[in-house]
């Protein structure tokens, strides 16, 4: 077994375990022992020797303020290590490892975790300053669920301690932030495609001179379409040409990844999830949110309860900047925020709605009550 199949069947060996402790992990602490020491050995990293792994690490013997882990390589910390308790918001912590990551000028490598999800943070934009944005995202529920994208699992594999290369970590993480922010571009422009964006393509078109009023009622629709049609239909005849998937390797699960989905989109449907579970207070609400589901679209993904039309949740497009928006039913409407925790009390409320209408029976429980 290579080392690539070695990491991904160790990575969703642990996703397994990890999911199944979570709950059990109620501080930093035991979120450090039980979730975050087992993905660093997996990387190849001795936690038991201190001269690899140090705790509590400060590049100021006198500094009170400590980073919870330092990876030493050659007696310097390169990578530096924040673990937070299972189920904190990470968008709300990363000042705290960027502190941590600026004030240790070997560091080449920033991880900012609560056990499931793990950011992955340098610094592309300038030395020895910790970018805003991870460049990678690993959601170990989405792993232990979907399993490992190849991209993610490629990224990873630079993180091993056998594959260790801080050049080829911040080349890559280059690559990846321009790619995620020209992708976060491209689908708010196809969302809802700007008055700019239609001038460039009407232009290619060879018309100019269009006035805003007819690019706001007819061409930008038409524009909208077009990109949809452009993007999506292809692949989709591809599938349609090749149901089985034996003359090409392109299949549904791959169209999402490298067309709609992304990265932080999953990992918000697994914070959603694991909010619930600390939000709700009913058993019946408890037991339901395993019936959560989601379903991507061009530039915009829904989570709902059980039925995609009756039980639809919210929309969720993923912004630029880090902020995201939050679309809720009535009497919500939109959030625009950077902190998913803005979103509880409308996510808690639309949930319950939801469980209250739709009922918690599972179809193939309910067809054999009735049977």
């Amino acid at each position: 077994m290579n080392a690539e199949n070695e990491l991904r069947a160790g990575l969703c060996a642990i996703a397994k375990r990890s999911v199944g402790l979570m709950s059990a992990c109620g501080n930093e602490e035991s979120t450090k022992l039980y979730l975050v020491l087992p993905i660093l050995g997996l990387f190849g990293y001795d936690y038991s020797n201190p001269y690899e792994v140090y705790p509590q690490y400060a590049a100021d013997p006198n500094q009170s303020d400590k980073v919870d882990l330092a990876v030493l390589r050659d007696g310097q910390p390169v990578i530096a290590i924040a673990c937070k308790k299972v189920s904190t918001d990470l968008a709300g912590a990363r000042d705290e490892l960027r502190n941590h990551y600026n004030s240790i000028p070997t560091a080449k490598l920033g991880i900012l975790t609560n056990g499931i999800v793990f950011e992955f943070f340098v610094d592309s934009t300038q030395a020895n300053t910790m970018d805003e944005d991870p460049y990678l995202t690993l959601d170990l529920e989405s792993v232990w669920r979907n399993g490992v994208p190849d991209e993610v699992l490629d990224a990873l594999l630079h993180v091993t301690k056998a594959s260790f290369d801080p050049e080829a970590i911040a080349e890559l993480a280059h690559v990846r932030l321009v790619k995620k922010r020209l992708r976060t571009a491209l689908l708010e422009e196809a969302s809802s495609p700007s008055e700019e964006f239609c001038r460039f393509f009407l232009q290619r078109a060879g018309l100019t001179q269009v006035r805003k009023g007819a690019i706001d009622r007819y061409y930008g629709p038409l524009i909208k379409t077009a990109l949809d049609e452009a993007l999506v239909l292809p692949a989709a005849q591809k599938l349609r040409n090749d149901p089985d998937g034996k003359t090409t390797s392109l299949n549904l699960h791959q169209i999402g990844q490298r067309i709609v989905s992304s990265e932080h989109e999953l990992s918000i449907v697994g914070y959603v999830r694991r909010r619930l579970a600390y939000l709700v207070r009913e058993e019946a609400l408890f037991s339901a949110i395993e019936r959560l589901e989601y379903k991507d679209s061009l530039g915009k993904l829904v989570v709902y309860y059980a039925n995609e039309r009756k039980g639809r949740l919210f929309d969720y497009i993923e912004g630029a900047e880090g902020f995201d928006k939050f679309i809720f039913p009535p009497p919500y409407g939109e959030i625009v925020t950077k902190s998913v925790l803005d979103i509880d009390e409308p996510l808690a409320a639309i949930f319950a709605a939801r469980v209250r209408e739709l009922g918690n029976v599972h179809p193939v429980e309910r067809l054999a009550r009735i049977a």
